[in-house]
């Protein structure tokens, strides 16, 4: 049969265990005291940082002009710049820079006694984890202040370590966001160089092989000699055939002109006369004749002469001609290779400038961050805070809970019925009388 308590019996029943709540109550009051004192008093720096849209955050593309100019909306890059700022490599930059002594001298004690490079990573990496655990970044939504606190049990160190982790983030960033030199752009530049290379030897390789020193003026000078040639052509037909034309007439006049006229003259024996009959009747040249016969020599050498030339322009034409269909033949291939050329010239030359472009951009944004501004630079603080009156209270109040547990816990197991009143409620008998109990 269990026994039947009630809460009018508590206070008796507990008094009972005074003695062991109290030993209770006392154990942890002091080890939660001891905990409390050994607390240390932790000041806190102030920081904020303005946070903008940047040039990083602006999609250039590498090859063409699609989707240029587009941009993060402000509460993704305020929470890509939360990253970086919470970032363990940045905080090992900030260790580096001011060395353990600044920051953590228990550590910078640590690092000199370590004997392997084991040894002095892990209190590197403590050192980290101290950063981390006193940093606190917050941000509100919609706002583009990133509001940063940091806690040391050295109010100088507080600040210095803060100021500087903001300063070495400026820097990371830039690391972090900014393309550090596109090699892949680069190597696909100098992909096009050799290709143009080789375009080049095949464009002048075709031009060698076939002695043409600049096609398009090849095949104009070609089309303008073959119409000279043509018109010249033209010309000399027209001269021939009035030339012909010409000799034909002088031809029919000269077989009506006789040769020899008669001369009459006083004394016989005239230059190129001959005698004929009596009289003084002489016969001599007919200078009309003679006339036509030596403008018709003249007519037939120049006949002649305008034969030779027009068999010599026919034989230009032929083979200007000739040349005008070979580069007709050879210009699908001259095409090809001036189009292969030309592209590869103007792919190079995107490359370059966006090289160039993206060259300037990084040296732009080495040298400033307009878009990432600090606002408020951390100053050491004046007050601390400190845990040991939280601590303390907490210690009392879990021993006094605990010093509670221990007294129901013994009231429950102990043997015995303690009270009358316990006697009477569990064997449901009335009691008529209680004596002390003396040990002997």
């Amino acid at each position: 049969m269990g026994r039947r308590y009630a809460l009018s019996d508590l206070p008796a029943l507990l008094w009972r265990e005074r003695r062991l709540m109290l030993a209770v109550f006392l154990t942890l009051s002091v080890l939660g005291m001891a905990a409390a004192l050994t607390l240390k008093t932790r000041y806190e720096a102030y920081s904020s940082v303005l946070v903008r849209l940047g040039q990083e955050y602006v999609y250039e593309p590498r090859v063409g002009d699609a989707g240029r100019g587009t941009s993060l909306d402000s509460g993704r890059m305020v929470q890509s710049e939360l990253e970086i700022l919470g970032a363990a490599p940045l905080k090992l930059r900030v260790i580096e820079r001011l060395g353990l002594a600044q920051t953590y001298p228990d550590l910078a004690r640590a690092y000199a006694k370590a004997a392997t490079p084991a040894e002095k990573t892990a209190v590197m990496g403590r050192a980290v984890r101290a950063i981390e655990q006193g940093l606190a970044i917050e941000t509100a939504p919609n706002t583009p202040i990133v509001r940063v606190r940091f806690s040391h049990q050295d109010p100088k160190a507080a600040a210095l370590i803060l100021n500087t982790l903001l300063e070495e983030y400026l820097i990371f960033r830039r690391a972090v966001l900014i393309d550090p030199g596109s090699p892949a752009l680069e190597q696909q530049r100098q992909v096009f160089e050799a290709r143009l290379a080789d375009a080049e030897a095949a464009y002048e390789a075709f031009l060698t092989d076939n002695r043409i020193g600049d096609f398009a003026a090849e095949e104009a000078s070609v089309s303008q000699l073959q119409a000279g040639v043509e018109q010249q052509r033209l010309q000399t037909d027209a001269q021939l055939q009035a030339r012909l034309g010409r000799l034909a007439s002088l031809s029919a006049q000269l077989d009506q002109a006789p040769r020899e006229v008669v001369i009459y003259r006083d004394a016989p024996g005239a230059p190129g006369a001959r005698a004929q009959g009596e009289g003084g009747r002489w016969l001599g040249i007919n200078p009309v004749h003679q006339a036509l016969q030596t403008e018709k020599i003249q007519l037939t050498s120049e006949i002649g002469a305008l034969r030779r030339a027009q068999a010599e322009l026919k034989a230009q034409a032929g083979r200007l001609t000739e040349r005008r269909l070979a580069l007709a033949a050879l210009e699908p291939r001259f095409q090809e290779l001036s189009l292969n050329r030309a592209v590869l010239q103007a792919g190079l030359r995107d490359f370059a400038v966006k090289e160039e472009q993206r060259r300037a951009d990084r040296e732009i944004a080495a040298r400033a961050s307009e878009n990432i501004r600090i606002v408020q630079r951390a100053a050491p603080p004046t007050q601390g805070k400190s845990l040991r009156g939280p601590v303390i209270v907490t210690a009392f109040l879990v021993a006094a809970v605990s010093a509670l547990f221990a007294g129901l816990l013994a009231m429950v197991l102990r043997p015995g019925l303690p009270t009358p009143q316990t006697a009477a409620r569990t064997l449901g008998l009335p009691v008529l009388g209680a004596a002390s109990f003396k040990g002997r």
